[in-house]
C-alpha cells in the first residue's frame, strides 16, 4: 500500500510539472517524495547520481534501509545515469522509454545496473 501511494503522489507531482519543470525542480520534488516516504524503501540500500552532460547539473543521495542521505560529487555511488537534461526530463516525464533511451545512447549507465532496476520498480 505505501509504494502504492508514493506511485500514484509521484504521478500526480509529475502531471502538475506536465514537463515544464527543470531537472532540479524535478530532482529537487522526487528526493522531497523520498522523504516523505522513506517506510516506502526500507528494503532499499543503494547510492544513485544522475549526472547531465549539457547542463553539468549532479544529483546523488543514498537510500540506507529506506533513510534518504544526500551525497556530494566525492562520494561514490552504486549507479551513475549520464544523459542530456532534455532525455532525463522525457525519461522521468514518461515521453521517453528508458530502455529505448538506453539503446539509442540517449542516456548512458554506469555502475550496478541491480540497484538502479530496484529504485526502477518504485517510479
Amino acid at each position: 500500500m505505501a509504494k502504492e501511494q508514493f506511485q500514484q503522489e509521484l504521478k500526480t507531482m509529475l502531471e502538475a510539472g506536465s514537463g515544464n519543470s527543470s531537472i532540479t525542480e524535478l530532482l529537487d520534488k522526487l528526493t522531497g517524495l523520498i522523504r516523505q516516504h522513506q517506510d516506502t524503501f526500507l528494503a532499499v540500500t543503494n547510492s544513485y547520481r544522475l549526472t547531465t552532460t549539457d547542463s553539468g547539473i549532479t544529483r546523488a543521495f543514498a537510500l540506507e534501509s529506506g533513510v534518504y542521505r544526500e551525497l556530494t560529487d566525492a562520494d561514490t555511488t552504486d549507479v551513475t545515469i549520464i544523459g542530456k537534461e532534455q532525455h532525463l526530463l522525457a525519461v522521468f516525464n514518461k515521453k521517453l522509454n528508458p530502455a529505448m533511451a538506453l539503446l539509442t545512447g540517449k542516456i548512458k549507465v554506469k555502475g550496478d545496473l541491480g540497484a538502479l532496476n530496484t529504485l526502477a520498480s518504485y517510479l
